[in-house]
């Protein structure tokens, strides 16, 4: 890791407390730990695998977004342009920070839930997903102009790429709909609080399509970046 990438993360980190990134994010985790604390023993297993999976897949996609919109307003970006910070430093900078914050989230909300969890699975899915929403969310956000549009327009070209989780609720889940990735994401969260069932093979198969989603969000959304930062 350069130099300049950890001074980077640095900035992001900052730049998230500022904005109030971290504040929203534990007003929605504390909101969620009281719920599923409370109620937990009576809510439906895969109620509990949709706020899991909501945390990575929803809350990163917005909260990227937000944060580009503010630093776009900020005249961040176009500063950014003339340094030597590559579109890969500042997606991977975005990338890494937020998806520590999601992880963070998702062991607290994990850690509420009234099961056993399956730590290494649930958290290879939540690094997974994560990336690939973050990805899918730097290209949309240079669609809009403010914060406010961004969460308008934006929320209708996430329902598309999210609603086929639905699928996973199926158990078992209908084998074609392991090569979607929405779906494969949101069975290995329910996998991972034995609310769902799945074979090795299958979780492995779900595994390598998330990780193609993740690898797939990540190269669009660099490239992406390089028509506002340039190729580096």
């Amino acid at each position: 890791m350069s130099a300049r990438f950890t001074t980077l993360l640095g900035l992001d980190a900052r730049l998230q407390h500022r904005y109030g990134i971290y504040y929203a994010y534990a007003f929605v985790v504390a909101f969620y730990a009281v719920l599923l604390t409370m109620l937990g023993e009576w809510l439906p297993a895969w109620a509990v695998g949709i706020v899991v999976y909501s945390d990575p897949a929803v809350l990163g996609f917005f909260f990227l977004g937000a944060l580009m919109m503010l630093e776009k307003a900020e005249g961040a970006r176009a500063a950014l342009a003339i340094t030597p910070v590559s579109p890969a430093d500042y997606f991977w900078s975005k990338a890494l920070t937020l998806t520590l914050v999601a992880i963070v989230a998702v062991t607290v909300i994990g850690a509420t839930v009234h099961a056993e969890v399956n730590w290494a699975l649930l958290l290879a899915a939540t690094v997974l997903t994560s990336i690939q929403f973050i990805g899918i969310g730097v290209p949309v956000a240079r669609l809009f102009k403010t914060v406010s549009s961004y969460l308008i327009g934006s929320t209708g070209l996430l329902v598309p790429v999210v609603l086929p989780c639905l699928l996973a609720l199926y158990d078992p889940m209908p084998g074609w709909a392991v090569a979607i990735p929405a779906a494969s994401q949101l069975k290995l969260i329910l996998v991972s609080f034995g609310a769902g069932s799945a074979g090795t093979v299958q979780i492995s198969m779900m595994l390598g399509v998330s990780a193609v989603a993740a690898a797939a969000g990540a190269w669009w959304g660099i490239r992406s970046l390089e028509g506002e930062l340039g190729g580096k």
